[in-house]
C-alpha cells in the first residue's frame, strides 16, 4: 500500500512539474504590435528569425528595424534564436545568481551592480537589448563542427569574431579548416 501511495505521489508531482513548465514556457510577442507571435510569420534578422503576429507587421519591422530592435532581440533570446554568453552590460562572465526577468526572458549579469542598474532602469528592455548585442549574446546556437548546442566556455576568435563550440575537441577541428565551417556561423554572414 505504501508503495502505491508513493508511486501515485511521484506521478502527481511529475504531472504538476510538467504543467508548471508548460505554463511558464516563453510565449513570443510580436515586436511591432505586442500581440502573440506566430512561427509562420518570420523575418530573418541578425542571424536569427523574428516572429510576428500577422503578415503586415514584418513590413513595418523591415521599414524601421532599429525602432523594434530591442523587442526583436528579447524575442530571439526567448525563442532560442539567440543565446546569452556574457553580461549584456560589460561582456564579463555570467553569474547565474543575478538572473532576472526582462520582458518575459531570463537575463543574467556578471554582478549585482549590473543587475541593480538594470532593475532601476526606466526601460529595462533598452538597457539590456538596446546596445551592442554581441557583448552579451550570440545568434550562433550550434557548434559549427558537430551541430550540437554550444558551450559558452568553448570559444575561438576568428576574423575578429568569437566562435562557440560544444566541447573542447571541436575548436581544433575548426582551426584546421575554418573555411569549411564559416558558412555555418551567423556572426560571419553579411
Amino acid at each position: 500500500m505504501k508503495t502505491r501511495v508513493l508511486v501515485a505521489l511521484a506521478i502527481g508531482s511529475a504531472l504538476m512539474l510538467t504543467q508548471v513548465a508548460a505554463d511558464s514556457a516563453y510565449q513570443a510577442k510580436c515586436p511591432v504590435s505586442g500581440q502573440p507571435a506566430k512561427a509562420a510569420n518570420t523575418v530573418d534578422y541578425k542571424g536569427g528569425k523574428v516572429q510576428f503576429c500577422c503578415e503586415n507587421c514584418p513590413k513595418k519591422f523591415q521599414a524601421d528595424p532599429s525602432k523594434y530592435a530591442a523587442k526583436a532581440a528579447a524575442q530571439m533570446l526567448g525563442t532560442g534564436e539567440m543565446k546569452q554568453v556574457a553580461c549584456p552590460l560589460t561582456g564579463k562572465p555570467l553569474n547565474a545568481e543575478t538572473a532576472i526577468d526582462v520582458e518575459g526572458v531570463k537575463v543574467a549579469f556578471c554582478c549585482n551592480n549590473c543587475k541593480g542598474a538594470t532593475e532601476k532602469a526606466s526601460d529595462k528592455l533598452a538597457k539590456v537589448f538596446g546596445g551592442d548585442l554581441a557583448k552579451g549574446f550570440t545568434t550562433q546556437t550550434k557548434c559549427p563542427v558537430s551541430g550540437k548546442p554550444i558551450d559558452v566556455k568553448q570559444t575561438v576568435d576568428y576574423q575578429g569574431k568569437k566562435v562557440y563550440f560544444c566541447c573542447e575537441n571541436c575548436p581544433a577541428a575548426f582551426q584546421k579548416d575554418p573555411e569549411k565551417y564559416a558558412s555555418k556561423l551567423p556572426q560571419l554572414q553579411k
